[in-house]
């Protein structure tokens, strides 16, 4: 039993079952992300490594009514699968197979109790866990969308890897330095007074300063700097009047710079996934650089470049699912906007947030009625 409320680690078969089907509950039925080993006959979710003696998988709730669930796995020096050395990109840290380093993934919280103290106490028994297995470094991956939260959270930070091929797309490799003290005030964070100090003293005498390169700088694949953001925003489309993105249109060089605060730049790499077909997100994305493509059913549909948009209408619809699958066909590096910033925004400006709605919806029409002739001109030939 954990002393973060009742979180337990499961050790039955019994257990593991519950905390699968959970998952296939939320992962495959509520945010339709595409997993190959997904049991759709058993209507579970399970990895091999859930069994191994290297995972610890917690839950908090019970066996009829999980709330939210979180695996840890957990190796000794010089220890470390060569899979998820990989998957990492382990290798741009110096001297990594020298430390007790942690991998934390399939974290999921029930809809009904997002927003609510069960993601705090999963991850304050996480903490403990580190603690007590004298882990120097975590690492995980998730959603484009969720890397402000978890930076906030868990004090996590992107870092100079490989952006990671997942179920919903394109997944951001994060790293989380056990020694380090959460940025937030101790009201809103999990990790208490007394476990932060047995965090700093477990990791005594382990230098992080060696991997400042690997965590910050232009390699980064994420820049959420907002001065940065800006920045690079101004650059890339408003400087060039002609890249200048539609959705623009009519907005004061203070909304824009506002609307831009609430996002970060991700920079993928050719072949990679930023948005997949099927799959519940409510991410926008603008082009800054770089040549993109949109597919459906193995059909090219359309080819993106600077200040184009997509995303927008899983952006605004009720199930949030993507429509198309959008591929990175060069290097390049987009602006990712979250659901709630365009809320934020019109609480602030309310005559802004009309204007951007307006000018999004203009877009959208104008691609629906570019997609009708498309159709139609495929009919005729």
């Amino acid at each position: 039993m954990y002393e973060a409320a009742n979180v337990q680690a499961a050790t039955t078969r019994e257990e593991l079952e519950a905390i699968w089907r959970f998952r296939y509950e939320v992962y495959i039925e509520e945010l339709k992300r595409d997993y190959p080993n997904a049991d759709h006959e058993q209507r579970w979710l399970r990895d091999d490594d859930d069994e191994l003696p290297t995972a610890v998988n917690l839950y908090l709730g019970s066996l009829d009514q999980i709330l939210g669930v979180q695996r840890i796995m957990v190796w000794q020096p010089g220890e470390i699968p060569e899979d998820y050395y990989k998957l990492f990109s382990m290798d741009v840290f110096p001297g990594i197979e020298a430390a007790v380093i942690a991998e934390a993934g399939r974290l999921m919280i029930r809809p009904s109790a997002r927003g609510t103290a069960v993601f705090p106490h999963l991850v304050e028994a996480m903490r403990q866990e580190w603690i007590a297995r004298d882990v120097k470094l975590c690492f995980f991956y998730c959603v484009p969308g969720l890397v402000k939260h978890y930076k906030m959270a868990m004090n996590a930070r992107p870092y100079n890897g490989r952006l990671i091929p997942a179920g919903f797309g394109v997944g951001i490799p994060m790293v989380v330095v056990v020694s380090d003290a959460p940025d937030v005030e101790p009201c809103d964070r999990a990790l208490t007074k007394a476990s932060e100090a047995e965090a700093k003293a477990s990791t005594e005498g382990f230098d992080v300063s060696r991997f400042a390169h690997v965590l910050e700088g232009e390699s980064v694949p994420v820049k959420l700097d907002e001065e940065v953001v800006w920045q690079q925003f101004q650059h890339q489309l408003l400087e060039d009047e002609t890249a200048r993105p539609a959705f623009l249109t009519s907005l004061s060089p203070e909304t824009v710079k506002l609307l831009t605060s609430s996002g970060f730049i991700l920079d993928p790499s050719p072949g990679d996934v930023i948005a997949k077909s099927g799959t519940e997100e409510r991410e926008m994305y603008v082009v800054l650089d770089g040549v993109f493509e949109v597919v459906s059913h193995e059909k090219r549909l359309a080819v993106l470049g600077k200040g184009d948009l997509f995303g927008e209408i899983s952006f605004f619809s009720e199930t949030g699912e993507r429509c198309a699958t959008v591929r990175a066909v060069t290097d390049g590096e987009v602006l990712v906007l979250r659901r709630n910033f365009l809320q934020k925004l019109t609480n602030i400006d309310p005559e802004a947030g009309f204007q951007i709605l307006t000018n999004i919806g203009t877009v959208m029409a104008d691609r629906i009625v570019s997609l009708n002739q498309s159709l139609l001109d495929a009919t005729e030939a």
